[in-house]
C-alpha cells in the first residue's frame, strides 16, 4: 500500500530555482484526538526477504547509471591522491594512510573538478578507518567548492563515528553551475589522529522525482503557522532544492550556525556556508531561524573551555574562578556579536542557549563545562543579557531571542524548564521564546505535548516547534521489519492528530520545523537504525503517508490490525533475604533469576554486554549488573557515554506512550556515578554500589518499591542497558529486550517483569516474543566471580509519591 500518487493533482508548484539533490548519509560499520488511547506496538518478525520488501515498498532511492571514478591503492601508490596541509600520505596494505596532522583539516585530498557536473547527482563513497595507533572518533567527507561566488564547503558526511575498524562512509552530492575547482578530503576533530581510507568511489546516480502537483505544506498551513525543514547548502538545489522550495517557507541551518562551523579557531569566523542559507531563503520568500550561539556538545570547540593563547596556563582547562567565568563571557560577547554584526536582521530569531535543562528531573540542569566554569545556570541567564546588548547594538530590535530544549512534553523536564524561564523574566533577563525540539515517537502521549504548549502560554513567551520528527521505532540492523508499511500508516494518523492539535493552537505557534528534508537526511537514520523514517518525505523524495496526515487526513488507510504482541516476559523471583548493597556477589544472589544483554543497539558483538540477575522483596527490586568490558572509561561529560548500566522501570506495566508519571531511569557507572532520567526518580528511592572486576565491572542496586507494588503476581515494565565508552564516545549500546534504541523516550518497548515466589522450573526468564532477536533469559548459576578494586556505595534519596502503584 502506498501513499496516493500525484496525479490527481493539478496544482503548479512555485518551484526555487537554484536546485540541488537531496544528501543521503550512511555510516556503517563493516563487519480522534485518539492517541490517548494505549497504542499497541506492532510485532517485529523473522525472515530476511521481509526486510527487503519492506524498505523497497517505501523508499526507491536514487539508481545508479555510471561510476566515474574509483581508487583502490591496490598498485601501492597514491595515485591522483595529495596532502591537504603538512602530512604525509602513503599506501599501506592497499590503503591510504595519512599521518603527521596538526590541524583538523588536514588530510588526504582529490580533485573532483571535471569527474562532478552542474545538475548531476553522485553517490560519494569510501572505506575509513582510524590507525592502529590514534585515538580519534569522528571523520568528516567535505567538498571544497571554488566559484564565481569564492570558495565553500559542502558536507558529504559529516563528524561520522568512526574507530580502528573500517566503517563505509557515503553521501550523495551535487552541483548547481559550474565550479572553477572542487576538493574532496577527510578531516577529523582530533587533530594529530592518522587515518586510512579505502575504496573509494564516486558513481553518477539517476536523480529521484519531487511530485509537483501535489499541495505545498506551506499553502496548507497559511493560515497557521510558518512550515520549516533543518538543512544544509546541499539541500538548496536540484530536487532537494524543488522540494524545499515548494513545500517550505522557513529554514533552520542543521549544522552550519553551530560554533564549530562558525567560530572553529577562536578569532577566526567562517560565514560561508550560512551565508549560502540565507541568501537561498531570502532569494526565496523564506524566513531563517538561527540554531545555535550556546550548547553543550562535540560541536563546541574544546577552545572555548582552555586558557587562550598567551595566558600562563594556555590550552589547559578552565576552571570556575571568576577570571575564568569572565574568559567564557568575553568569548560569547565576541562569538553573538560577530553573528549580530553580520546577519543583523536577516534571521528573525535564534536559540541563544540549547539543551541546558537536565534529563534528571532532580538534577534541573544539565552539569556540562558551561555549568562548571560558571558553577551554576548562570551562564544562561549572562548568554541572553549579551545576546540582546549585541542585536540592539546593530540595530536588530526585533530578533527575538529563544531557549530551546528537547524533551520539554515531558512533565519533569517541562516543569524544571518552565521555572527557568519564569526565574528569567522575573529577573528582567530577555528571553523571547522557548523551542520544543519535540523529537518523539508514536507512543509519545499527544495530551502531553498540548499541555507543554498550554503552560508556557501563560508566560506570555513565543513558542515554536523547533526540531520536530517522529520516529517509528524501526529495530536495528539485520532485524526483519514485515511491518514497516502499517507502522508508516500509523505514523500518517499520528501527524494528523498532532498537526490538527497544532493548528488549534496555532496562536501559541510561530513556526513548526521538520528536523530534516527527508527521511535520508534524517539524524536518526544510521547504521544501526536503517530503516527509520521519521519525516514527511521518503528517501526518493516523494511524499509519505506522514504528509498526506497533514494535507488531506481523508486519503489515510485505517492503520492495520495486528495482533497485541507477547513482550519479552521475566520471572523475578522473591528473595529470601535482601543482599546487602555493597557491590560484592553474596549467596543471597544465588536464588535469582538472570537476563542477559543480548541485543545491540549500536556498535557490534565485541560491545559490553551484562548478565543481570534479579530478585524481589516487599520494599525493594534488586538488580546485580555483572558487566563484561576491558577498557573502562568516564572520559565523557555525558553520563550516557561513559561505561555504565541502566534501569528502566513503569510500575504496574502503564504503556501510555512516553514517560508515565512513576516511570524512571537510572543509570549507574562502573565509579558508581548516578544519574537519573524519566519522572519515577523524584518518587523512588535508588541505592547502588560499584566495583571493578578482572573482566569489567558490577553494579549492585536496590530500587525501592511504593506500597502494593512489592506482591506476588505485580507486574512492572522493566528495560536493562548497558552503555560503552570509549575515548569519550559511546561506541556501543546493548539491551535485554528493547530493539528500538529509544527505552530513554518511551516505556512501549520495554520488557515484562513479574514478580513470583520462584521461577516456575524450565522456566528461565519467561516466555520470549516473537521477534527473532535471540534474546537470551537463562536461569541463575551460583558462580561468583572474582572481585578486583574497591566497592563504593551511593543512596539516592527522593520523594515518594503516594499513588504510584496502580
Amino acid at each position: 500500500m502506498a501513499p496516493p500518487s500525484s496525479e490527481s493533482f493539478t496544482e503548479s508548484p512555485k518551484l526555487s530555482e537554484r536546485p540541488i539533490p537531496p544528501p543521503q548519509r550512511s555510516c556503517t560499520p563493516m563487519n480522534d484526538r485518539p492517541r490517548d488511547r494505549q497504542r499497541r506496538l506492532r510485532t517485529l518478525a523473522a525472515g530476511t526477504g521481509a526486510l527487503l520488501l519492506a524498505s523497497l515498498a517505501f523508499a526507491q532511492p536514487a539508481a545508479a547509471q555510471d561510476v566515474v571514478h574509483t581508487s583502490d591503492f591496490e598498485d601501492g601508490t597514491v595515485g591522483a591522491w595529495a596532502p591537504r596541509g603538512p602530512v604525509t600520505l602513503a599506501v599501506e596494505d592497499g590503503a591510504l594512510l595519512t599521518t603527521g596532522r596538526s590541524a583538523d583539516w588536514h588530510g588526504p585530498s582529490f580533485d573532483l573538478t571535471g569527474l562532478v557536473a552542474p545538475g548531476g547527482l553522485y553517490e560519494i563513497a569510501l572505506k575509513v578507518r582510524f590507525a592502529d595507533d590514534s585515538a580519534g572518533e569522528l571523520l568528516t567527507a567535505t567538498v571544497q567548492r571554488e566559484d564565481a561566488a569564492g570558495t565553500s564547503y559542502d558536507s558529504v558526511v559529516y563528524q561520522a563515528p568512526a574507530s580502528t575498524e573500517w566503517t563505509e562512509l557515503s553521501g550523495q552530492y551535487s552541483i548547481a553551475s559550474p565550479a572553477d575547482a572542487l576538493t574532496f578530503y577527510v578531516e577529523s576533530p582530533t587533530v594529530d589522529a592518522s587515518y586510512l581510507i579505502d575504496d573509494f568511489t564516486v558513481t553518477e546516480l539517476t536523480p529521484p522525482g519531487v511530485e509537483h502537483d501535489i499541495p505545498s505544506l506551506k499553502d496548507v498551513l497559511a493560515d497557521d503557522f510558518r512550515i520549516g525543514a533543518a538543512v544544509d547548502p546541499r539541500d538548496l538545489t536540484g530536487p532537494s532544492g524543488e522540494l524545499l522550495g515548494k513545500h517550505f517557507n522557513q529554514i533552520t541551518a542543521e549544522n552550519h550556525m553551530k560554533p564549530d562551523a562558525i567560530q572553529p579557531t577562536e578569532g577566526t569566523f567562517t560565514f560561508d556556508a550560512a551565508d549560502e542559507l540565507v541568501d537561498y531563503a531570502e532569494a526565496n520568500g523564506m524566513e531563517v531561524y538561527g540554531h545555535t550561539f550556546l550548547w553543550h556538545t562535540s560541536q563546541v570547540p574544546e577552545w572555548w573551555f582552555q586558557y587562550p593563547a598567551g595566558h600562563p596556563k594556555a590550552g589547559e582547562p578552565l576552571g570556575d574562578s571568576d577570571e575564568d567565568r569572565q574568559i567564557m563571557t568575553d568569548r560569547l560577547e565576541a562569538h553573538i556579536g560577530a553573528l549580530a554584526e553580520h546577519y543583523g536582521d536577516r534571521i528573525w530569531a535564534w536559540d541563544v542557549v540549547n539543551e541546558v535543562i537536565s534529563d534528571n528531573n532532580a538534577e534541573v540542569y544539565r552539569h556540562s563545562r558551561w555549568y562548571e566554569i560558571f558553577d551554576g545556570p548562570d551562564y544562561v541567564y549572562e548568554a541572553f543579557r549579551i545576546a540582546r546588548e549585541q542585536f540592539d547594538a546593530v540595530g536588530a530590535t526585533d530578533v527575538k531571542l529563544y531557549i530551546n530544549d528537547y524533551g520539554t512534553e515531558n512533565p519533569g523536564k517541562r516543569d524544571n524548564l518552565y521555572n527557568l524561564v519564569e526565574d528569567m523574566l522575573a529577573a528582567g533577563v530577555p528571553v523571547d521564546g522557548v523551542g520544543h525540539q519535540t523529537h518523539i515517537n508514536l507512543n509519545t502521549s499527544i495530551d502531553q505535548v498540548e499541555q507543554t504548549l498550554d503552560k508556557f502560554a501563560g508566560l506570555g513567551v513565543l513558542q515554536s516547534v523547533t526540531e520536530l520528527d517522529i520516529a517509528i521505532g524501526a529495530p536495528g540492523e539485520g532485524v526483519e521489519f514485515p511491518e514497516l508499511e502499517a507502522r508508516l500508516v500509523e505514523q500518517g494518523h499520528y501527524y494528523r492528530d498532532l498537526f490538527a492539535m497544532y493548528r488549534e493552537h496555532a496562536d501559541q505557534l510561530e513556526s513548526v520545523t521538520v528536523w530534516g528534508l527527508h527521511d535520508g537526511r534524517s539524524w536518526l537514520r544510521s547504521e544501526t537504525r536503517p530503516l527509520e523514517a521519521p519525516l514527511l518525505f521518503g528517501d526518493d523524495l516523494r511524499s509519505k503517508w506522514a504528509y498526506w496526515g497533514i494535507v488531506d487526513p481523508t486519503r489515510l488507510p485505517e492503520v492495520p490490525d495486528t495482533e497485541t504482541p507477547e513482550f519479552a516476559r521475566v520471572q523475578v523471583p522473591l528473595a529470601d533475604a535482601a543482599p546487602a548493597i555493597d557491590g560484592e556477589r553474596e549467596a543471597a544472589w544465588d536464588e535469582a533469576n538472570t537476563v542477559a544483554t543480548d541485543v545491540v543497539i549500536e556498535g557490534d558483538e565485541s560491545g559490553a554486554k551484562a548478565d543481570v540477575s534479579l530478585m524481589w522483596d516487599e520494599g525493594a527490586l534488586y538488580a546485580l549488573f555483572e558487566v563484561t568490558d576491558p577498557q573502562l572509561d568516564e572520559s565523557s561529560v555525558n553520563p550516557w557515554e561513559q561505561d555504565s548500566v541502566e534501569l528502566f522501570l513503569s510500575p504496574g506495566n502503564a504503556r501510555e506512550g512516553g514517560y508515565g508519571d512513576a516511570d524512571g531511569q537510572y543509570r549507574v557507572s562502573f565509579t558508581n556515578a548516578v544519574s537519573l532520567g524519566g519522572n519515577g526518580p523524584d518518587s523512588g528511592e535508588l541505592t547502588s554500589a560499584a566495583a571493578v572486576t578482572d573482566t569489567g565491572y558490577r553494579v549492585e542496586v536496590a530500587l525501592t518499591l511504593a506500597e502494593g507494588q512489592g506482591v506476588v503476581g505485580a507486574e512492572h515494565g522493566l528495560e536493562l542497558q548497558v552503555n560503552d565508552g570509549t575515548d569519550g564516545a559511546r561506541t556501543g549500546v546493548r539491551t535485554w529486550y528493547d530493539p528500538t534504541g529509544l527505552s530513554w523516550n518511551t516505556n512501549a518497548n520495554w520488557g515484562i517483569a513479574e514478580l513470583v515466589e520462584e521461577v516456575d522450573e524450565g522456566d528461565g526468564g519467561g516466555k520470549l516474543p516473537t521477534t527473532g532477536l535471540g534474546l537470551t533469559v537463562a536461569f541463575a548459576g551460583a558462580a561468583v566471580l572474582a572481585l578486583a578494586g574497591a566497592a563504593t556505595l551511593v543512596t539516592v534519596r527522593r520523594r515518594r509519591a503516594a499513588a504510584w502503584g496502580e
